[in-house]
């Protein structure tokens, strides 16, 4: 890999409820590691900036790993993943933001590579496979912000029900690909995820 990625920041949005799984996605582990650190370092290895978006910069502050990480505290509160990417739009001095969850145990960094190089002029630029848009992997562009407010303010939450009024790109993934939009929202899907890497 190259030159790190300069006008991109890269931000972990940590804010979640987490109401299915039943404790913060953030401290979900992997081999007694918490996967949000080993997704920062990864991240870290491409982009010159990574940042965490929260709720709150209290639950890291015992945490010794999370330190010195930058930590944006959402300012869109409840408003779920559209108040972290706007949080993360309206703080960073980069021009595009790469959003992606904390529970995403597989962050391919090659797969941000190659989309990052097919980013051209667009305002976004989103994962899809099979016509479905993963709108928590993606390339948002600072003047995204005024459209995602304003659905913020009426109360339409979801990052995807912006694209109608945006210029947006979509990068069809490979199944193979696919690995890097998989997310743990259960116990269950942790337990499953954990019996597939320790086969590897």
């Amino acid at each position: 890999m190259g030159e790190k990625i300069k006008n991109v920041t890269a931000a972990v949005l940590c804010g979640g409820k987490s109401r299915r799984m039943g404790f913060d996605k953030a401290f979900l582990k992997n081999d007694e590691q918490y996967l949000l650190l080993q997704t920062v370092r990864k991240l870290q290895t491409l982009f010159e900036q990574v940042v965490l978006v929260s709720n709150t910069k209290a639950k890291f502050a015992h945490q010794t790993g999370f330190r010195g990480l930058p930590v944006l505290v959402d300012i869109y509160t409840e408003k779920g993943p559209i108040g972290g990417i706007s949080t993360a739009l309206g703080q960073v001095q980069t021009e595009y933001i790469f959003a992606m969850a904390c529970d995403m145990p597989l962050p391919d960094v090659s797969l941000i590579e190659r989309m990052y190089r097919g980013l051209h002029k667009e305002q976004v630029l989103v994962c899809s496979h099979k016509r479905k848009l993963e709108p928590l992997f993606a390339f948002y562009h600072k003047s995204c912000l005024p459209v995602f407010e304003k659905h913020i303010e009426m109360g339409e939450l979801k990052p995807r029900s912006t694209f109608s009024s945006l210029e947006v790109e979509m990068y069809e993934l490979s199944t193979e690909e696919t690995k890097s939009i998989v997310n743990l929202n259960t116990p269950e899907d942790v337990r499953r995820w954990n019996e597939i890497t320790t086969k590897k």
